[in-house]
């Protein structure tokens, strides 16, 4: 989706995110978080941190930057409670504005299913990660399952374009982790691939943990 299409739908739905995912998308947070293996001091980069629903499990000690584009989703996170220490920034994910290997991990959550421009996300989150962060992914995603698959087909305009629920949270039905993550040529080491199928197409998601292996 373009951006400021994205920033637009997101800042008029924002007060409504949290409910909608409790109801159609709800995972526990705390697994992802945890397999980052956070020690105190360490830096992580929370992309497209949304409203916050990662903030509430940072261990203590740790600084979290959660960027984003849209202020209104960032209104909601700051209500979030936190034990680690949290800074909330604007930045665009195709450019964002940290030098070369600030954080020591990154996480995205419902993200890459978003953007036009995948690919180019995820080579901004290497750049701005050091040699060897870890950086753990959740997302929605394409089933493996080829009959999934054809329903996924049929929804994807619609998702897309419309949204569900209609006008509020838009992605790609067909967002291929297959060819992102294996296919791209992206400088990572895969240390977990966890996909979620299920015969209702909307449900079909994904964790994955990967290693920064830039020189």
């Amino acid at each position: 989706m373009k951006i400021d299409r994205l920033i637009e739908t997101y800042d008029r739905m924002a007060v409504d995110y949290d409910a909608i995912v409790r109801r159609y998308w709800h995972i526990e947070r705390e697994p992802l978080i945890a397999s980052l293996q956070l020690k105190p001091g360490q830096t992580v980069l929370d992309v497209a941190l949304g409203t916050g629903l990662n903030l509430p499990v940072y261990p203590e000690g740790v600084h979290v930057v959660g960027v984003d584009l849209s202020e209104n989703m960032m209104d909601e996170a700051r209500k979030k409670p936190v034990s680690a220490d949290i800074t909330f920034k604007i930045s665009d994910i195709y450019n964002l504005d940290f030098p070369d290997n600030t954080f020591d991990a990154a996480v995205s959550g419902f993200t890459f299913c978003i953007l036009e421009h995948p690919v180019r996300a995820f080579q901004e989150i290497l750049r701005v990660t050091k040699p060897g962060a870890f950086i753990a992914i959740l997302d929605y995603c394409k089933s493996q399952d080829p009959e999934i698959q054809k329903w996924q087909e049929l929804i994807a305009d619609a998702a897309l374009k419309v949204g569900f629920p209609t006008g509020t949270i838009m992605w790609d039905a067909l967002m291929d982790y297959d060819e992102l993550i294996y296919n791209s040529k992206l400088s990572i080491e895969v240390l977990v691939d966890d996909r979620t199928e299920s015969p209702n197409p909307f449900s079909c998601g994904c964790q994955f943990l990967v290693k920064n292996l830039k020189g």
